[in-house]
């Protein structure tokens, strides 16, 4: 088991740690600015899902921890719209809220954004209506306090479909509703470089956490619990495979992958060739959002 096996993006684990950088007077200051921002009016909707959750995950090396440097180098903005889709808190869709993340994190979301409402669009989704957040930017260690991190909640087609990780899509008793869910999962994964699911832990059964680390993109690490109960899911939702999705990258899992590689047409090693990763996410995305096996 790696690092990957032990974090938790609510304080502390894969790679963000709990206090470590609470030293740094500059950053403290700022979060206590930012949060009065980011959180405002957050009281009338109820406790976020996040500000609930443990803080006791295992702290992750410090080269997974964004810089001083970099934070410097990267000014925040609010928001409330990303490529015009509406963001709301959790599955609620008024008030229309304001977050907060970095400049660079926007872009990111934005091209995130492009890629979901492409891929859905090819299985006639119609065009992204609206997604709900438990957050971006939030006075808290790690990738949330340094606003490069988001976590999803739900998302909204025009045509009426949705994708609700809040109500456990990902262990719903439709496939319909699993494949679509991996499928925007396959699109985040596309764009950022951690994603957690609800079958990582069950901290992110109603969510999704995602975030930029250390690492590139698009990589698919034997190691990595989050990256191995990924295809371990996809696996059994897409190829009808019925492996155990227990994070442990062994012998069958690695059959199936190779199945679902050939049957995808991808050539390359998953943990080094970014090129054959994207190819395989976009295949599981579009098969998931037209409810098709693989």
């Amino acid at each position: 088991m790696d690092t990957a096996s032990t974090r938790d993006d609510h304080g502390a684990g894969e790679h963000e740690t709990g206090n470590q950088q609470d030293g740094r007077g500059w950053r403290v200051s700022r979060r206590t600015v930012l949060g009065a921002m980011s959180v405002a009016g957050a009281g009338m909707l109820g406790t976020p899902a996040w500000a609930e959750e443990t803080r006791d995950a295992a702290a992750l090396p410090a080269e997974h921890l964004p810089s001083a440097r970099e934070m410097d180098a990267q000014a925040m903005r609010s928001f409330s719209r990303i490529r015009g889709v509406e963001v709301y808190y959790g599955t609620q869709t008024s008030p229309l809220r304001t977050w907060s993340c970095t400049s660079g994190f926007y872009g990111r979301l934005g091209d995130w954004m492009d890629t979901l409402s492409a891929w859905s669009g090819q299985a006639g989704h119609g065009p992204v209506k609206s997604i709900g957040s438990a957050g971006f930017y939030v006075n808290k260690a790690g990738q949330h306090g340094a606003g490069t991190a988001m976590d999803l909640s739900i998302v909204r087609w025009s045509g009426g479909r949705n994708s609700n990780m809040f109500n456990g899509d990902h262990a719903s008793g439709n496939r319909t509703r699993r494949r679509r869910y991996f499928a925007v999962e396959a699109t985040l994964r596309r764009h950022f470089r951690y994603c957690l699911d609800g079958n990582y832990n069950a901290a992110h059964a109603n969510h999704f956490h995602v975030d930029v680390g250390g690492l590139p993109n698009r990589r698919l690490l034997h190691g990595s619990r989050a990256d191995t109960v990924f295809v371990q899911a996809v696996a059994n939702n897409f190829l009808g495979a019925g492996i155990a999705v227990d994070g442990v990258w062994g012998s069958r899992t690695q059959q199936e992958v190779t199945k679902l590689k050939n049957r995808l047409d991808v050539s390359g090693d998953l943990q080094r060739n970014q090129a054959a990763v994207g190819k395989l996410l976009r295949g599981i995305a579009v098969h998931g959002f037209r409810d098709q096996a693989i």
